[in-house]
């Protein structure tokens, strides 16, 4: 049995689920160098020492289902308080602004807003939350 989420290990998977978003479902692609770069100063911020063969054996367990990664991501979440959900909806958008993917305009994809939009509604946040969430995050 896969062990379950824990809140850093959700909010990665989250970020994460963003940032191979443009990727075909069930298969995530390759992220790109600043991709990577800001999951890594997601963990220097939050003090999260990532341990990648645990973090792909979670995906492995779920067959790299994006769906039933973000049900258990946000899952483990909804346990956290309201800041921590709060700041993993913020590090999404972050994600998703860090490289430009197809809109020209606001930097993010239809289905990276489609990923932030869902963790906002199963985490139980507001449209005025999710707008603030970001602010005082890092942005690269």
């Amino acid at each position: 049995m896969a062990q379950e989420m824990y809140k850093h290990d959700a909010l990665l998977h989250l970020v994460w689920c963003v940032a191979t978003g443009d990727g075909l479902p069930g298969n995530d692609k390759m992220v790109t160098p600043e991709e990577n770069s800001f999951i890594n100063t997601i963990n220097r911020t939050e003090g999260i020492e990532m341990n990648w063969d645990d973090f792909t054996a979670k995906r492995v367990s779920l067959q790299y289902d994006r769906e039933r990664i973000i049900d258990e991501a946000c899952k483990a979440l909804r346990g956290c308080g309201k800041e921590w959900r709060i700041k993993a909806i913020g590090y999404m958008q972050r994600m998703a602004w860090v490289s430009q993917e197809d809109d020209l305009n606001n930097n993010m994809s239809d289905k990276e807003w489609k990923l932030v939009l869902r963790a906002q509604r199963e985490l139980g946040l507001t449209d005025e939350e999710r707008k603030n969430s970001y602010q005082s995050l890092p942005k690269k």
